[in-house]
């Protein structure tokens, strides 16, 4: 039989030979379709037909056809107008040339973006290759989720050739052979609004880092535009309204009267002085230092200040806070947003820089006042886990001869720091802290003949230390939403003994506090936006407050010490908070939220509400309006005073509630020009719940001493603040800033007794000029020399006058308290200036620098003194002038 699978005839089409053949085929026209696609692809062509349009409009189509966006500088643009342009079936370069001919502007195709810059070689614009550069790189995010954005475009303007680039999936960007010296970067985003940073001061000895956040636009935008006007004004926090002002750590170093101290500089902005020169209490409207919440990483701390709280209540000599490790932080001066609680008059919201994760950098200094040593970088090279730290020390014992005798030997160190472990997973977790340790001694002289006043009778000592340390983390859910949490100890310490030679030559005691003050702190807080319009933050805080305290004094030297304050314990102070910015078209803003706060040890609790309008009548011109009621717990040492009685010892303050106060704000802002603003603030802050001593004039307001003082003291004090703040500021463009402020207000309260007064700190007005001017010097022009100066002008604080009959009767010092603070010391007039020398090296830079405040060597009343043996009633002034030479080295 035969096989008829040998015999069967298959079709020719199932023929192998032939399938393989026409696969071949089919496969070499597909590559050939292919291939001119893409050829055709790459080959962009333009064809537009247009007449009597701007050049914006232009570029607009040229956007349109040939998919990539376009950046521009609006000011440059928009000058040509009437433009006509006819172009067919042009190549993207060729229809870019014809648009742009003539017209000094030029083109570059940066990846996907053009880049349309000005054609012309203007002085200073052009920078030699050969010279010293540097690189700039750092993170863009959303303002409100704090999520990376990947394709933003970021360009250094003016530059040539064009120095640009676009962020990367980690919303990272990296700006290689950036020249030395003072430089602008433009960020946009595509639905966007375009942010740009001016003047940013580029050295050779570290990189420049920068955390960057964009605010959504509510319209889409249809290119990348640019408009050369600063960002600076503008604070931070996205729900910020009015009387916020964003501090920059370029302008800490900068501006005169400040010696590297943050809260010396806050005080040339409108509506804040400071208390004193000897002292850097930040008086903000006519509040009380203490009315300042101090926050670090979202988490309230102590008073960051060396010497705190001693020379004055909320105040010190000078801040632990180094302009090393902080980042630019936001200030606040009245109608803050929701999530800040427990403070009265203003915010001091300070942010830490994470440290270079790419590469090791270093920092000393040294000068009159002390030595400093900062340094950062990877744990690992190749690694994102990093390291910061900074520590300071000194001894102010060059400045001896020119302080005040009575200070005596001063000795201050602090150490702060911020270690950052990013993951891929599981968010971002860093470790900071903040911590100071600070001594006073004055030894009496012990050779009686050397005796001139009571001064040189005193033997006494001071110790103090606060320190703060967190563990934060940080993650990302979704695209909208992050969360932020920490965990931190915080706490400060103050020891004060004090004792005087009597006539007998034998030391007897006079003080002797013991104050120790420390809480565990946990916060957490959802940020979700939910879309353009509408943002979210809510939150949740815990305070567990822990107290041991031990004050004692004798009223006169001799007599027996009387136990003014005594406890040990602890209690909670619970806040929690929600917060919305919502957004109704592209110029109207509100901003409104709620804040509560509950304290246990006396369950009195308090519920805020806050609210912030703003209103963008165009480009230039802006409306504002803000209220917010705000509470704040007295000091614990207020608490815990301790009364003697028949039936043995009472705490009669322990049940004092908060404080509290309604600020209102009205705000207007013009920008005369890209490079100036003004702004208007008039406002108003109604006072209640004052803790007042039934009868008296003494006022919770007015208190500067807490460790000697156990009077009754119940809720039934008001206060009330107004008056209008000015700021006229031109930012720094040409080497060459200034700002005008001017405050005027009226502070007054009514005590126990009823009566309105002047509070203590009733300046009556405040007016601050300060300014500066830099020149590019050297063969290479690459080295900086700047000059800068403040003069400050303001009223003197309030003080009692002296009942003279009734002193020479007593042979003491007796004040007329029924004329309380009714006497105003005469005006404060206080210039400072300083000089400063960057030198640009290969691997390093140097900065030589002359500080000095007090130049016109202003005197500040310290107190009157009876001296019973003339019958005469002596005033006492201290005049402090601060000199400081220091170098820096930035290697």
């Amino acid at each position: 039989m035969k096989n008829l699978r040998d015999h069967r005839q298959e079709p020719a089409f199932f023929d192998r030979r032939r399938i393989s053949a026409l696969a071949a085929r089919l496969l070499c026209c597909l590559t050939m379709g292919l291939n001119f696609a893409l050829l055709n692809a790459q080959e962009i062509r333009i064809t537009i037909h247009l007449e009597n349009v701007s050049l914006g409009e232009i570029l607009h189509e040229i956007k349109i056809q040939s998919g990539k966006n376009i950046l521009y500088n609006n000011n440059k643009v928009d000058g040509y107008r009437n433009e006509s342009v006819h172009i067919a079936d042009a190549t993207l370069e060729d229809a870019l040339k014809e648009c742009l001919k003539g017209k000094h502007l030029r083109y570059r195709i940066v990846e996907n973006v053009i880049i349309i810059e000005p054609d012309e070689d203007t002085e200073g614009n052009r920078k030699s290759k050969k010279g010293l550069s540097q690189t700039i790189r750092g993170t863009v995010m959303d303002a409100d989720t704090k999520i990376p954005l990947t394709g933003a475009n970021i360009i250094l303007l003016p530059s040539d050739p064009v120095i640009g680039t676009v962020t990367d999936a980690e919303g990272n960007f990296r700006l290689e052979n950036v020249p030395v010296g003072r430089v602008d970067i433009e960020i946009s985003f595509v639905g966007y609004e375009s942010y740009s940073i001016k003047e940013i001061i580029v050295g050779s000895g570290k990189e420049v880092v920068l955390n960057i956040t964009l605010k959504e636009s509510l319209h889409e935008l249809t290119e990348i535009q640019i408009r050369a006007n600063s960002n600076k004004d503008r604070p931070i926090n996205p729900m910020a309204t009015l009387s916020a002002k964003q501090l920059s750590m370029e302008e800490a170093n900068r501006y005169a009267g400040g010696i590297d101290d943050p809260a010396r500089l806050v005080t040339s902005f409108a509506g804040v002085s400071s208390a004193s020169v000897r002292s850097n209490g930040i008086v903000i409207r006519g509040n009380a230092p203490k009315g300042l919440l101090w926050r670090m990483e979202g988490i309230q701390i102590p008073n960051p200040s060396h010497f705190a709280d001693f020379i004055s209540l909320g105040g010190g000599a000078v801040t632990a806070l180094s302009s090393q490790t902080m980042a630019n932080s936001d200030f606040y001066t009245g109608a803050f947003p929701a999530e800040f609680g427990n403070a009265f008059s203003g915010v001091f919201d300070i942010q830490m820089r994470t440290g270079n994760a790419e590469k090791r950098e270093h920092t000393f200094q040294a000068g009159l006042i002390g030595i400093d040593f900062a340094s950062e970088g990877p744990f690992i090279k190749g690694k994102r886990a990093s390291y910061l730290f900074n520590y300071r020390y000194s001894t102010l014992g060059l400045l001896a001869p020119i302080l005040p005798k009575e200070m005596g030997i001063l000795s201050y160190q602090d150490l702060s720091f911020k270690l950052n472990f990013p993951t891929r997973k599981l968010g971002t977790f860093s470790v900071w802290g903040i911590g100071a340790f600070d001594k006073q001694i004055h030894r009496a002289e012990k050779d009686s003949m050397q005796w001139t006043g009571s001064e040189d009778r005193k033997d006494y000592q001071a110790k103090f230390a606060m320190g703060a340390i967190g563990l934060s983390h940080k993650i990302i859910l979704g695209e909208k939403t992050y969360v932020h949490s920490t965990i931190a100890p915080t706490g400060n310490i103050f020891q004060w003994i004090q004792e005087r030679y009597d006539d007998d030559y034998v030391l007897v005691p006079k003080t002797n506090f013991n104050d120790s003050k420390w809480k565990y702190t946990f916060t957490s807080f959802i940020s979700h936006k939910f879309n353009a319009v509408h943002a979210n933050k809510t939150g949740l805080i815990i305070d567990r407050l822990h107290y041991d305290v031990l004050d004692k004094e004798a009223v006169e030297y001799g007599e027996e010490m009387i136990t003014f304050i005594s406890g040990k314990g602890s209690g909670n102070l619970i806040h929690g908070f929600s917060q919305s910015k919502l957004r109704f078209g592209k110029s109207f803003t509100v901003n409104a939220g709620i804040h509560a706060q509950w304290f246990t040890l006396n369950d009195h609790y308090t519920v805020e509400p806050r609210i912030g309008i703003s209103w963008n009548l165009n480009a230039r011109h802006t409306v504002s309006f803000a209220y917010g009621l705000h509470s704040q717990l007295e000091n614990i040492s207020l608490y815990l005073a301790i009364q003697e009685n028949s039936s043995g010892d009472i705490m009669p303050n322990k049940n004092l509630d908060f404080a509290k106060a309604h600020h209102f704000v009205m705000g207007y802002a013009v920008k005369c020009s890209d490079y100036m603003t003004l702004k208007v603030e008039p406002f108003y802050q109604k006072l209640f719940n004052i803790p007042v001593v039934p009868g008296s004039y003494i006022s919770g307001i007015n208190l500067d001493d807490i460790w000697s003082f156990n009077d009754s003291l119940v809720n039934e004090g008001t206060g009330k603040n107004a008056g209008i703040d000015i700021t006229l500021e031109r930012y720094l463009n040409k080497g060459f800033y200034y700002m005008a402020t001017a405050s005027l207000f009226r502070s007054s309260y009514k005590g126990g007794d009823g009566i309105e007064r002047s509070t203590r700190f009733n300046r009556n007005y405040v007016f601050n000029v300060l300014g500066g001017k830099e020149w590019t010097i050297g063969k290479s022009r690459q080295n900086l020399l700047s000059a800068n100066v403040r003069f400050t002008y303001m009223g003197g604080d309030r003080i009692h006058p002296i009942d003279m009959n009734a002193t020479l009767q007593q042979q003491e010092m007796v004040e007329e308290l029924s004329r309380a603070y009714s006497i105003q010391l005469p005006d404060a007039p206080i210039l400072s200036f300083s000089l400063n020398y960057r030198i640009n090296k290969k691997n390093h830079s140097g900065l030589w620098s002359f500080q000095f405040i007090n130049a016109l060597a202003h005197k500040e009343f310290q107190e009157y003194e009876f001296i019973p043996e003339t019958n005469i009633i002596k005033r006492k002034e201290d005049l402090i002038m601060v000199p400081n030479i220091s170098y820096k080295i930035e290697f």
